[in-house]
């Protein structure tokens, strides 16, 4: 069962262990002195030149080795000595959680974050902070990201699908908690061998937004556009992430590029949003054409739910029509103009009307 206490943890009840002056290098094996240095600090070893932790205790959990760093703070493999199992540790920046306010919001994140118990999301287990340090513990999941894999190799449309598909039952089920995870990217998504994918960082990253700049988070590739115009977001705009994501993955770009991140904001606003088939005239049409409508501008002309959505990349189920093709009067007065003088409206219009 999850367990969200913040509150620290007698010492009497976890008396600091005494410091150890040397530890073995996790890649080879090698005694590195540690001894006289802070804590997370990181020692050369002297045989391999890998960097190696200084073994840290954060209550009862014990970091060992650095695992990667983000936006929100540095991911550490911990033990957790109470229970004798690995997990995943994430200490958060303390910029972020300054105030009472702020922390009281983080734990009202982290509490929904946990009610999401599903194969295709990874779990978080405590919300805590010790030494001043806040920090989350989390499912620990040996899988590259798929930000890794896309820079690495090629992903296959059968792979991409499969993944998908799983990503969408984990967002699935955080929506049927009322949860949204606000940073669908592929950073976020843990693939195994057999492209079977987790989503990580629930609800966390949505409460880092808030309190940053966009400019400030970094390019936003996979940004919804109600999003951008600080609209009220639901499980559209996390499809609209996801399908920003299959779109990056298989064009090998992503649908907006621009030099900073509001210059791609202004880009997604504006434009049209590209077809994946522009790129890969390899891949089915058809499989475009979801993308496509995973990433309409307007939500509503979105899947309807992640069941239509999940159906629709599986190939069980034809594309809705969206209101752009037969509901919208606006687009209608469009189509109608561009039909009439497509000349004269300086736009494609056999782009305009796929």
């Amino acid at each position: 069962m999850s367990d969200f206490t913040s509150k620290k943890l007698s010492a009497n009840k976890h008396a600091a262990p005494a410091k150890p002056e040397r530890v073995p290098c996790w890649a080879c094996g090698t005694s590195v002195g540690v001894s006289g240095m802070s804590p997370l600090d990181f020692a050369v070893c002297p045989n391999c030149g890998e960097r190696v932790l200084v073994p840290t205790d954060l209550d009862q959990f014990r970091l060992t080795r650095f695992l990667g760093q983000g936006a929100m703070g540095r991911v550490y493999l911990a033990v957790d000595q109470t229970l004798n199992r690995e997990v995943a540790v994430k200490v958060l920046r303390r910029a972020y959680f300054s105030s009472p306010k702020m922390w009281s919001q983080l734990e009202k994140e982290a509490k929904a974050a946990g009610r999401v118990m599903h194969p295709r999301v990874v779990q978080v287990y405590r919300l805590g902070k010790a030494e001043n340090r806040p920090y989350i513990v989390m499912e620990l999941v040996n899988h590259p990201t798929l930000e890794t894999l896309m820079k690495s190799s090629a992903i296959t449309l059968d792979a991409i699908r499969r993944i998908a598909v799983d990503v969408m039952e984990g967002l699935r089920a955080a929506e049927a908690t009322g949860l949204v995870h606000g940073d669908v990217k592929p950073a976020n998504i843990l693939v195994d061998e057999r492209n079977h994918a987790k989503i990580t960082d629930f609800g966390l990253a949505r409460f880092i937004h808030r309190e940053q700049s966009v400019e400030r988070w970094g390019t936003p590739y996979y940004m919804a556009p109600e999003k951008a115009r600080q609209e009220q977001e639901d499980f559209r705009s996390d499809l609209y992430s996801l399908g920003a994501t299959i779109f990056h993955v298989m064009a090998d770009r992503a649908p907006f590029e621009g030099e900073t991140g509001d210059e791609v904001i202004e880009l997604a606003l504006r434009d049209p949003t590209p077809y994946l088939s522009d790129f890969r005239k390899d891949l089915p049409k058809v499989f475009s054409k979801i993308v496509y409508k995973m990433m309409e501008k307007d939500p509503d002309d979105r899947f309807s739910s992640y069941d239509e959505a999940i159906e629709a990349v599986r190939g069980g189920r034809p594309i809705p029509e969206t209101r752009r093709g037969i509901r919208s009067p606006f687009w209608a007065r469009v189509r109608s103009f561009l039909v009439e003088s497509p000349a004269e409206s300086g736009i494609d219009s056999r782009r305009a009307s796929r």
